[in-house]
């Protein structure tokens, strides 16, 4: 199986030699669509960046549309449209938004809120990496080919 790293630093280094910066690499995730609330990345194999995307799901469960994304993306009804419509943003967005050393190698959306009571958020909401990816690590598991039970509904995103 795969072995997941947690990111220490806001800076980490790819095999290649290649300086990435999570923050950037969350941030440009979270602005493929509004569906997007946190994002997590991890390294799989010390060397490919692994998203892990939480949905903002009060807004999937009462879409704004005022914000309707754009190419087809308009309010998905269930997991599986969102994933598709995630599939086609990440894809866009590792051709053109992110530099090609950085490009996300899969990602896993996974339909649960994270929350500062479980520790999985700050106090300032943002998402706590190496708890949020210890408490959700089957699911990164499952994203390459892996049998773990899983509580929480996920939708798989390999080989952007």
């Amino acid at each position: 199986m795969a072995n997941f790293t947690v990111i220490n630093e806001n800076v980490f280094t790819l095999a290649n030699g290649q300086k990435v910066d999570t923050v950037m690499l969350e941030r440009e995730i979270g602005k493929v669509c509004h569906y997007v609330e946190h994002v997590v990345i991890v390294l799989r194999d010390g060397k490919y960046p692994v998203a892990m995307i939480f949905p903002n799901r009060s807004l999937w469960a009462s879409p704004d549309y005022d914000k309707s994304p754009e190419e087809g993306c308009f309010c998905p009804r269930n997991l599986t449209e969102l994933g598709r419509c995630l599939s086609g943003c990440m894809h866009t967005t590792n051709l053109h938004v992110l530099p090609g050393y950085a490009t996300v190698d899969a990602a896993v959306i996974i339909n649960i809120d994270l929350s500062v009571t479980d520790g999985t958020l700050s106090a300032d909401m943002k998402p706590v990496s190496g708890i949020v990816i210890r408490k959700y690590a089957a699911h990164l598991e499952n994203l390459y080919g892996g049998k773990v039970p899983v509580t929480e509904q996920a939708f798989n995103m390999n080989a952007l």
